[in-house]
């Protein structure tokens, strides 16, 4: 079973490692725990070298593209104030129309790259998240681990057994229904 989405604390993450190893012992099972740092497992994955050189190179393209369309601006501009004397006040309206929404699409455009570069990086980055997982998950069920824990975020990344969820008798514990 993932648990990718569990984040726990470091302190938490004790009290996890405690309450199983504890568990185990009074039930007569031992319980296998685990860790991993996904991070430096993840750093040195040759897909995720592979996706940052993408994503860095579709980046430096749109660097490019915004320095280009401003330099554009730039002599429309310059344009502008030095032929504006000998242009009729219709030419001078329409041009400054053409300044300002070229200015307007300059401006959007570094939201609309960092959007894009998100998404591309989504699309590149979960499939080898997926097999990162599917590695770690088959590495657990052959290793006979119950628990695999990440030692870079406090998180469970495998857990081979529902276990029981022990809410009902916390609650009763509380004093609540």
């Amino acid at each position: 079973m993932k648990l990718q989405n569990l984040k726990l604390g470091k302190g938490v993450l004790v009290i996890v490692v405690l309450v199983v190893l504890i568990a185990a012992k009074t039930t007569g099972t031992k319980s296998k725990v685990g860790y991993i740092n996904t991070n430096e497992l993840w750093s040195v994955m040759p897909e995720k070298q592979a996706a940052d050189l993408e994503l860095k190179k579709m980046e430096e393209q749109m660097i490019a593209y915004y320095q280009q369309e401003q330099k554009t601006f730039e002599a429309g501009i310059n344009a502008y104030v030095r032929d504006s004397s000998a242009m009729t006040e219709l030419v001078k309206k329409q041009t400054i129309q053409k300044l300002q929404q070229q200015q307007d699409n300059i401006q959007s455009l570094p939201q609309a790259a960092n959007e894009e570069l998100a998404k591309k990086q989504e699309a590149l980055y979960a499939p080898i998240r997926e097999k990162m997982q599917k590695a770690i998950d088959e590495v657990a069920k052959e290793n006979g681990y119950d628990y695999i824990l990440d030692a870079a975020y406090g998180n469970i990344v495998y857990a081979g057994n529902e276990g029981d969820n022990v809410i009902s008798l916390v609650k009763v514990k509380l004093g609540l229904k």
